[in-house]
């Protein structure tokens, strides 16, 4: 039936042999690609597992930060000063605790003389007020600073 044509065949094995090399070229293009695909996509998650490691430390500075403000003045009295210490191995804390002296003093009564007046005691139930600050460092040099008013009851004398 079909009979194909000797000219025609020399012309299709003609065209094939220009091709030979193209299939190959075409592999190593797509290996390129795929390769500086996959090159991207690994610098991504890199930087996001970097990204997230250092939030994670960010975040256990703040609690630990959070846990000596909160402790100041409960586990130990108010003093000025300035107290430093470890937590485990890995985070250092500075706790600076300044007393802050109230506005209201000893009001002098209409009329009196300036001698007469005599301070009065504490009340039973009077409070001082201490600004504490604490800064804790992380061992790959990440910081927390947290400050707050604490008050405590005054030192009977």
């Amino acid at each position: 039936m079909n009979a194909v044509s000797p000219k025609r065949t020399r012309g299709i094995a003609a065209r094939r042999r220009g091709e030979r090399g193209f299939a190959l070229l075409e592999i190593l293009v797509a290996f390129v690609v795929l390769a500086l695909g996959l090159a991207a996509v690994l610098t991504g998650v890199s930087v996001a597992m970097r990204s997230d490691a250092k939030t994670q430390t960010s975040r256990s500075v703040l609690r630990v930060a959070q846990s000596r403000l909160e402790a100041a003045g409960v586990t130990e009295a108010l003093a000025p000063g300035q107290h430093d210490g470890r937590v485990g191995n890995y985070y250092t804390w500075r706790q600076t605790v300044t007393a802050v002296q109230s506005g209201a003093g000893v009001r002098k009564p209409e009329g009196a003389k300036p001698e007469g007046i005599k301070p009065e005691a504490p009340a039973a139930n009077a409070v001082s007020a201490f600004w504490v600050e604490v800064a804790v460092r992380a061992g790959d040099g990440t910081v927390a600073t947290l400050a707050g008013l604490k008050l405590a009851p005054v030192a009977k004398p």
